[in-house]
């Protein structure tokens, strides 16, 4: 696997975990008695028209702080360093 693909695929893994808790939430609502009317009412809040921008908001910083997460753990917390080569910075007025 190339390794665009593969980060890709690494950066997809929290976006479809957030997807598939708001689909979970809506599947949960269909539960019978308290459990059902509780996931409804969440469901509701989610998609009030203010509460819509804040859960979607709060998901996606959620997705991108577990990708960040991802990214340092495969690669490490490390600096990038710069090469300088010092036949080009001697020549440069």
């Amino acid at each position: 696997m190339q390794s665009r693909t593969r980060l890709i695929l690494v950066g997809l893994i929290p976006i479809l975990l957030v997807a598939a808790l708001i689909i979970g939430v809506f599947l949960l609502g269909t539960l019978p008695g308290f459990a059902g009317e509780i996931f409804r009412k969440i469901a509701g809040f989610m998609f009030s028209p203010f509460f819509l921008e804040a859960t979607f908001a709060s998901l996606g910083l959620i997705a991108v702080l577990c990708i960040n997460n991802i990214r340092l753990k495969l690669n490490g917390d490390d600096y990038v360093t710069l090469e300088i080569d010092e036949k080009s910075k001697k020549e440069e007025p």
